[in-house]
Parts: C-alpha cells; sequence; structure tokens
C-alpha cells in the first residue's frame, strides 16, 4: 500500500482545548496527575506501565474481541496482543553561542537508573527507532499519521497492522499508536484516529488537585517513604488501588479486599521474620511496592515472564504476581485439565508472596545486589512454605514447598535431572535459569536449603551446620569490601563484577573443608526419605 493510498488519510481534528465529553464507546482517562489528556476505546482496558517507565503515558489491550478476532486462534492473539499506547516525550533543543564543556559523568549506577535511562529519548528518530520490526509509512499529505508495515513474516498466517498518530507542540512530540491483526484494521484504524483526535496537553491545575488529594492521605505523618507512595499512588491504572501498612505499600486490582488486608498483614510478619534470620546490613528504610493483578493474564500483560507465577525486579523495585483464586474463575477448560484440575487458591498467592518477598528484602539487606540463585530461590522456595498463625500472623512453622517437593524427590531417588552439587553452588545465572534445567535447578536449591535448615545431621555437624550463615557473611562482606575499594562513585558495572566475584568467594569459604561428595550423598538421602505431605500429587511410575 502507497502513502498516497491510505484508507484513513481523511481529515482528523486535534483537540488544542480542555478534553470534551467522550464519545459513545470510548471512556475519558482518569489518570489526573498524567501530561495527556484523551478518551480510549470502552473494548480496552488499561494496563499499568513499570515505575521506570519515561515515555509512554498509558498502555491499554483488549478486554472483549471484536467479531473480527473471534475467528483467529488463540495463540496467535497472545503472540501479537493489539493494543494501544499513548506517548509523549521532550525533544532536546539547539542552543546558542558555546557550551560550557560537560563534565564527564559515569554510568547509571542501579538498574533502576539504567532501566530508566534505557527508556528516555530525547528524539523523534530514537522513538522510531523502538519500531525494529516495522517500517514507518507516512501519509504524504498528513506526515504525522503513520502507517506502521509489519517487515517480517505472517504471525500463524496472520498479518500484524499498525498505526501512529503524533502531535507536537513546543519541544513536545505525544501521539497514539497500536498494534492489532489484519482482520481488525478498519476498526482498529478508526479507534487510533479518534483517541488522537481527543489527545491535549492537560492542565496543570488539574494535576495539581490531584497530587494535592493523595498529599492529605499523608497529612498525618504515620507512613515513612512517603514520596514514594504518592509516586506509585499517583501512577495507579483505572480501577487499581492502594494499602498502605508500615514497609510496603500494596498496589491492586483484586476484588477481594479481605486478600489484601491478608497479605498486607502476612508480609509484614514475613519481613520480621526475615529479618531475624538475616540482619540487614544498613538500615531499610525505602518503601517496598508489591503489585497484584487479578488474572494471571493481566500479570503476563503487564510483563510477567511466561511460565512464572511471580517476580521480584529490582530495576522497577516491585514485588509483582496475581490473584491466584480469582484467576482460577478465569480458566477454560483446556486450561484447568492442563493443571491436572489441581485448583488455584488464595494458599497459592501467599506461597508466591513469602517467596518473592524473601527476594526483595535480601536485595535490600546485603546491599542491593543478590547472592548466587541457589541461595536466593533456594530459601525463596524454603519459605513459601511458611505457615501462619491466623489470628497473630505469626510463624509457626515452615512446611516442605508443595510446588518443589517431588521433582526434588524424584531427583534423588531416581537421577530425574539431578543437579550434582558443585554445579548447583557455582551456577551464574545464565545456567540457573536456562529454560531446559530451569525447574531442575529450582528443585535441587529448594531441597539443598531445606536439607540444611531441617537435617538433625546437619545440626550436630560442626562444619555443615554453618554452612549457609558462613554464606551469607561472607557474601555481604566481601561485597561491601569490593564496593568501597571502587569509590563513592561506583557505576553499574562496577557493582555488577563487585557481585560476581563477591558471590565466588563467598561459596569458596563456605566449601573449605568440606567433602563435597559425603556431602551431597547425606543431601540425596535425606531428601529420599523426607515424609511428602501430599503423596497423591506426585507422579507415579511404571
Amino acid at each position: 500500500m502507497s502513502p498516497r493510498s491510505l484508507p484513513w488519510s481523511f481529515p482528523l481534528l486535534l483537540a488544542t482545548t480542555a478534553l470534551a465529553q467522550a464519545p459513545g464507546g470510548y471512556k475519558t482517562y482518569e489518570n489526573k496527575q498524567a501530561e495527556l489528556t484523551f478518551f480510549y476505546p470502552t473494548s480496552f482496558a488499561e494496563v499499568p506501565l513499570p515505575p521506570t517507565e519515561q515515555v509512554l503515558i498509558a498502555k491499554f489491550v483488549l478486554r472483549q474481541l471484536p467479531q473480527e478476532l473471534k475467528k483467529i486462534d488463540e495463540r496467535i492473539l497472545k503472540a501479537l496482543e493489539p493494543e494501544l499506547l499513548v506517548f509523549s516525550f521532550d525533544v532536546e533543543t539547539p542552543t546558542t553561542g558555546a557550551a560550557e564543556p560537560e563534565a564527564p559523568s559515569s554510568g547509571p549506577a542501579t538498574v533502576k537508573e539504567a532501566m530508566e535511562a534505557s527508556s528516555r529519548v530525547t528524539s523523534w528518530e530514537q522513538f522510531a527507532a523502538r519500531f525494529a520490526r516495522w517500517k514507518l509509512v507516512p501519509d504524504t499529505k498528513k506526515p504525522d499519521q503513520i502507517v506502521l508495515q509489519w517487515q517480517e513474516q505472517p504471525i500463524g498466517g496472520e498479518t500484524p497492522i499498525g498505526y501512529l498518530v503524533r502531535k507536537q507542540e513546543g519541544s513536545t512530540i505525544f501521539g497514539v499508536y497500536g498494534f492489532s491483526l489484519a482482520p481488525h484494521e478498519k476498526r482498529f484504524q478508526s479507534q487510533i484516529l479518534k483517541m488522537a483526535g481527543s489527545l491535549a496537553i492537560a492542565d496543570e491545575e488539574r494535576s495539581t488537585e490531584a497530587a494535592a488529594r493523595i498529599e492529605r492521605l499523608y497529612k498525618d505523618g504515620k507512613y515513612r517513604g512517603v514520596e514514594a507512595r504518592k509516586k506509585a499512588r499517583g501512577a495507579l491504572a483505572r480501577g487499581w488501588k492502594a494499602l498502605d501498612t508500615e514497609n510496603y505499600l500494596i498496589v491492586h486490582h483484586s476484588k477481594s479486599d479481605a486478600l489484601m488486608k491478608r497479605i498486607g498483614r502476612e508480609i509484614e510478619a514475613m519481613r520480621a521474620f526475615y529479618s531475624e534470620l538475616f540482619p540487614p546490613a544498613a538500615p531499610m528504610d525505602s518503601v517496598s511496592v508489591v503489585r497484584v493483578c487479578r488474572t494471571r493474564d493481566e500479570y503476563h500483560q503487564y510483563g510477567g515472564p511466561p511460565n512464572t507465577g511471580g517476580y521480584w525486579h529490582p530495576g522497577n523495585e516491585e514485588l509483582v504476581f496475581y490473584d491466584y483464586s480469582y484467576t482460577q474463575r478465569t480458566l477454560s477448560d483446556d486450561e484447568k485439565k492442563a493443571m491436572g484440575n489441581r485448583k488455584l487458591t488464595n494458599d497459592d498467592s501467599l506461597l508466591v508472596l513469602y517467596h518473592e518477598a524473601f527476594h526483595q528484602y535480601i536485595h535490600y539487606a546485603i546491599g542491593e545486589f543478590s547472592p548466587h540463585d541457589w541461595f536466593n530461590e533456594g530459601y525463596g522456595d524454603y519459605f513459601s512454605g511458611a505457615v501462619l498463625a491466623d489470628t497473630t500472623s505469626r510463624v509457626l512453622r515452615i512446611d516442605p514447598s508443595p510446588w518443589r517437593i517431588h521433582l526434588a524427590k524424584d531427583q534423588c531417588e531416581f537421577g530425574e535431572g539431578f543437579v550434582p552439587l558443585e554445579k548447583l553452588l557455582k551456577a551464574e545465572r545464565s545456567e540457573f535459569y536456562n529454560r531446559a534445567r530451569i525447574g531442575h535447578y529450582y528443585a535441587a536449591a529448594w531441597s539443598f536449603v531445606y536439607f540444611l535448615k531441617n537435617s538433625k545431621e546437619v545440626a550436630a555437624h560442626p562444619v555443615w551446620s554453618k554452612l549457609l550463615d558462613v554464606y551469607l557473611a561472607e557474601v555481604k562482606a566481601a561485597y561491601q569490601t569490593r564496593i568501597a575499594a571502587a569509590g563513592a562513585d561506583a557505576d553499574l558495572g562496577q557493582k555488577q563484577v563487585a557481585g560476581f566475584e563477591a558471590r565466588h568467594q563467598a561459596v569458596a569459604k563456605m566449601l573449605e573443608g568440606v567433602d563435597l561428595a559425603e556431602l551431597e550423598a547425606k543431601w540425596k538421602q535425606w531428601v529420599v526419605d523426607l515424609r511428602d505431605p501430599w503423596p497423591s500429587q506426585r507422579k507415579k511410575r511404571k
């Protein structure tokens, strides 16, 4: 299709004043602290953006399929889910006269800073470079209306389509773009044009009023980390809520307020439990965000990695998972069958919470870096077995992990995917999270930590009983020594090298005087003998 024959190159009325009432089939965007005002189709639902996002204002995905997409295979729709995105960024303006030479700057100091830097753009060319799989074809008469032409093979026989409309006021470029599939083309074009026509830069007074309402929530001085709390509340997507606790802000889209209150109580109880076992290297003053999506699909739309039930992201500084009980209601018969008809419940949500909250805690407790993955994931799964008192939320005991015990037993009893101990303890991230073996590494890490924490033989051994403590003390000390040597301006690259070296030093110290073959044999036999609370769920062997 040539630019001259674009089917959507009819006049576009661009809003330059306050946003008018949304027409039928559209909703007004509600975030009053956003830089732009606009309306969007009611067939789309807003999805939150990660806190490190620097360009996008809002993202929307289909909440209900139009008739023209209902016959398309669900797998194809998931591969390129129809979405609408609103953006805004400021371009750098040229200066006149002699410019002061800029002092050389080091790279980003944290993962968060690196993510913010990679998200930021200061020119149209930088923004357009994001569309690597598309060719941008402006209308010859209206160059701010742009067709995105797919440059790769169709997906499952279906051709992706895309459209973009941009505007500029002063140094600010803003607009809307989206992707869908060819059968949806006509309707999708119309929706993007209407959204673009409603786009306007927001009134500053409107944002000030919205900020003042959030400010009033914290005027009593009850909570610390108020600026971080206010920022997270100001970014809430439509329908999302926030719940404050002493150390956390729980941002959620769940329909169960009771579950959210329970999460608030129990994550504070787990944090107290973590701090007893792993005293922080320095005061932990930052407020941690816990994001609970309504469903598994929403979790993946937000950025949840495939085949995961939750994750802690040190860059976005968020612990993210979803409401498992509500997700159960949304599953198809095929999905339920694929799960062996096991039901998702609140217990699954809490299991993930206890696991991921440990990652979040230990990241800050040892100096804002991660220990070896066997330690991090092994302890995460260890804590996922926590049983808390209903009334006090005090941790009563740690049971085996229902998600790991059966594979761990198969590894140790039948050799299925068994990970040798030395390989487990020295594995770096690329090896531990290799898709082909990740499940085996998780199960091995959990069973090894559980063995060290519960085996009577380990408890009576003068060396084995101290392995976990030796590793943690050494990794903290080694990291701090290397960071101190790097200086106050250590950047992210230097910190990553320091973490790598500290982890290796800690494992070497931990294994001094240890007969690995003997320890591995005892570990395997202990796991084989471990009582299985759920024997009926273990796969049967012929």
